[in-house]
């Protein structure tokens, strides 16, 4: 290819291989903008906390309705973070322009791996439900739960396992206060 004339000729004395490269580059530029174009002609857009129709939230005491204790605790702390990270103020009292009450409905750590009769390896499922208030609409998100499946090893002394549970289950409430969060920005996304 290189040695036919009519590409050396093309290339009016370059080295054949940067003329390659370079309109190699020129076509993954051209295809970047016009993939660019394409999605914002389609509507696609970057939903922010700046579009939603709330500036601050006030997260009602979490109700846990299973037996696992301090579920409650880990819940409120995780979307507070959520809502924080997102740019939307968590009030202490009731006045927020978003008014949340969770409710931790199910909570399961499931053996998902063993070997000789020992359980390697555990999945947590934890599923809630959220009455949400905005200014006068009510909404009600049933049964979220993490769109990712949490699991821990399970591979050392009881200790272990019992801290790893700990993360995982913290793990399971951050990805919970995501998901409802991502729910809202769905939502009200214009």
């Amino acid at each position: 290819m290189f040695n036919d004339p009519k590409v050396l000729e093309h290339t009016k004395g370059r080295s054949p291989k940067k003329v390659i490269i370079v309109k190699g580059k020129l076509v993954n530029i051209v295809l970047s903008l016009l993939i660019c174009l394409l999605l914002s002609s389609c509507g696609y857009h970057l939903v922010g906390s700046g579009q939603l129709p709330f500036n601050s939230a006030t997260i009602e005491g979490v109700d846990n309705r299973t037996y696992e204790p301090r579920l409650e605790e880990r819940l409120h702390k995780a979307l507070s973070e959520e809502f924080l990270a997102q740019g939307i103020r968590v009030m202490s009292t009731k006045g927020g322009d978003l008014e949340l009450k969770p409710t931790v409905t199910y909570f399961a750590m499931t053996p998902i791996a063993e070997v000789g009769g020992r359980v390697q390896e555990y999945a947590i499922v934890m599923k809630v439900n959220v009455r949400l208030k905005v200014r006068e609409e009510i909404i009600e998100l049933k049964d979220v739960e993490s769109p990712l499946r949490i699991t821990f090893k399970a591979e050392s002394s009881v200790r272990d396992v019992v801290m790893e549970k700990e993360k995982a289950t913290d793990r399971a409430c951050r990805e919970i206060a995501r998901e409802i969060i991502n729910k809202l920005l769905i939502r009200y996304a214009k």
